[in-house]
């Protein structure tokens, strides 16, 4: 195992990379309309099909969100 230095002036270079924000929550169906709809299918995904893999954006959700592909 690698030997640890202790800094010599008492600070901790540990806080000056992290924060007290938190982990990132899951969106869901935060966001708008896209992103309701790209969820929602995503839950009934997961309630469905054991293993669930990923959903993603497809180009028809794009068009029907008027978003460019």
């Amino acid at each position: 195992m690698a030997e640890r230095h202790r800094s010599k002036d008492g600070s901790k270079d540990s806080e000056k990379f992290t924060s007290d924000d938190g982990p990132v929550a899951q969106q869901g169906r935060d966001g708008g309309n896209l992103q309701r709809d790209v969820g929602t299918r995503d839950d009934a995904k997961r309630a469905n099909e054991k293993p669930s893999g990923a959903t993603r954006v497809t180009g028809q959700d794009k068009r029907n969100h008027g978003e460019d592909e």
